[in-house]
């Protein structure tokens, strides 16, 4: 029996937790119930400021290209210039289909898809480990335990034939390629994948057939969800964007569909809700694609559990390290709705920049102990990270974590910069615009470092695309700050030129992959 906690909305319109205990759940998640669906009633959603200062806004323009319609900008572009990311995603062929098997059964499996079913235990087992070494922790799809006790097992009782099950299981061991071939396991490859291709399609195999299985068995159900969002992940991963996008959106309008019918909202379909809402404001940040209207019931829908007393240490960090993705996301939302929802930088109150940081640091000071992280000027940071060129996972959540605190600080002090770039001289500045605008700076540069970039390989990043895009972002700036070389010396941080190397590795990684990231390095070539 598990302990549940039962969440009401109360007058200030948080969620409460009390304990309960329940055993009626079928198919319990990792965490059992936790709320009466009675909180979704339209009453119960907040006040109508909350609602927008939270919701994922339908137009960000924190969004790197949108730098370039700043008047220092040696760039004519216009708006619809501006959507390149957006149009590239879109016209890109679709994706390769193929069935092939991976090149450590070519030879001993038939060519057709009975291959899936010839996988040996030790080869599922070691694609499953590297699945949930390398993407599990960051992207809490599945309970671990449930997937080896009841999905594997399902779909090997039916010799992996068309079942969610087996789609589950498939999907799985595509991610699993992917992470087996980025770190060195190269007999995972696709079999019929040219030179040039190999690490980037693998598991292209497991993908393909999974998906063919999905038209036929997908069902509106939680199990379903899931399934989108192991798809949208082996796209990302890939940098097929729009992809992505099709299948969070699709996931989302699940999602909404299924929450209001829930008799006993369990704690994994808010967990399911909250990374649906993370993986889709992810791309909506970089990408005006039309939002699926999830966050609308991010007021109603609870937070997932903190982890009990019996998790094993690592489970508990990982929970933890999701509980404050979550949170930081909704603290950008709410920076973005303060300080950029107008289609020119506006200057931010002192009250309201001075709150927007308090949160920010409260929330870095809210972090158990074994996520916490510190600050360094960036030339430290440097040598921290050169001194360590291969994280463990409990390092990289840590550094995920930075990253985000880091993007947040750079969000907040932006307009500083923009001051900084637009005074009509540098005496005519303030003392605190200058200091805001080094914030800006230090922190985006020491946020692309701690996101991994010169570290992971690109497609194990968390959310490769948005890492990739917020090095872009800081380089139009200095590339802007340099144009004035008084201006430089005092903005630009000691060792700020690792930002080329950072974007020789990730150029080099994915520019061949992804369209949006070769126009990016071509806007640069023209900047400099």
């Amino acid at each position: 029996m598990e302990n549940a906690h039962d969440f009401r909305i109360t007058s200030d319109e948080q969620s409460r937790p009390q304990i309960h205990h329940d055993t009626t759940a079928e198919n319990p998640g990792p965490m059992g119930e936790v709320s009466p669906m009675s909180v979704f009633s339209p009453s119960k959603l907040g006040s109508v400021q909350i609602r927008q200062e939270l919701a994922i806004p339908e137009k960000h323009y924190t969004a790197p290209q949108h730098l370039l319609s700043w008047p220092c900008s040696p760039l004519t572009l216009t708006e619809l210039d501006l959507r390149y990311p957006v149009a590239l995603e879109i016209q890109r062929p679709k994706i390769r289909r193929s069935r092939a098997l991976p090149r450590c059964l070519a030879g001993t499996s038939s060519p057709d898809d009975s291959w899936l079913s010839n996988l040996s235990l030790a080869q599922l087992r070691d694609l499953a480990d590297s699945y949930f070494s390398h993407f599990h922790p960051q992207y809490l799809v599945l309970d671990e335990d449930r997937f080896y006790s009841h999905h594997l097992n399902q779909a090997l009782r039916v010799g992996f034939a068309g079942s969610l099950d087996s789609c589950l299981v498939a999907l799985v061991l595509s991610l699993g390629s992917v992470a087996a071939c980025q770190t060195g396991k190269a007999e995972w490859v696709q079999s019929d994948s040219m030179d040039a291709m190999l690490d980037h399609e693998a598991g292209l195999g497991f993908f393909t057939i999974a998906c063919d299985m999905f038209r036929d068995v997908e069902e509106t159900g939680w199990v379903s969800v899931q399934c989108l969002l192991l798809m949208a992940l082996y796209n990302s991963s890939v940098l097929r964007i729009h992809d992505s996008w099709r299948f969070i959106h699709k996931a989302c309008s699940l999602i909404m569909i299924l929450l209001p019918l829930q008799a006993k909202l369990e704690a994994h379909h808010c967990q399911l809700y909250w990374l649906a809402y993370l993986q889709e404001s992810q791309i909506l940040v970089e990408y005006d694609f039309p939002p699926s209207g999830l966050s609308s019931l991010e007021s109603a829908v609870p937070l997932p559990l903190l982890p009990d007393s019996g998790a094993d240490s690592q489970g508990k960090n990982t929970q933890f390290y999701f509980l404050a993705l979550v949170a930081m996301r909704r603290l950008l939302n709410r920076i973005h709705f303060h300080l950029y929802n107008k289609e020119r930088v506006q200057p931010p109150s002192h009250s309201i920049l001075g709150e927007l940081s308090r949160q920010i640091e409260e929330w870095k000071a809210c972090l158990p102990v074994a996520l916490q992280f510190e600050t360094f000027p960036l030339v430290e940071e440097v040598g921290l990270l050169s001194s360590h060129p291969v994280r463990p996972m409990q390092q990289k959540l840590r550094g995920h974590l930075k990253a985000r605190y880091c993007a947040a600080k750079t969000i907040l002090y932006r307009s500083h910069v923009y001051r900084c770039l637009h005074a009509s001289a540098i005496s005519a500045l303030s003392d605190e615009d200058i200091l805001g605008a080094k914030v800006a700076v230090s922190s985006a540069i020491i946020g692309v470092l701690h996101g991994g970039i010169l570290q992971e390989p690109f497609g194990l990043l968390l959310f490769p695309i948005n890492s990739w895009r917020t090095l872009f972002g800081i380089e139009i700036q200095i590339r802007f700050i340099l144009h004035n070389e008084e201006l430089a010396g005092i903005l630009l941080p000691e060792g700020w030129e690792i930002t080329h190397q950072a974007r020789e590795m990730a150029a080099g990684a994915a520019s061949r992959f992804s369209p949006t990231i070769a126009r990016d390095c071509e806007i640069l070539r023209m900047l400099s």
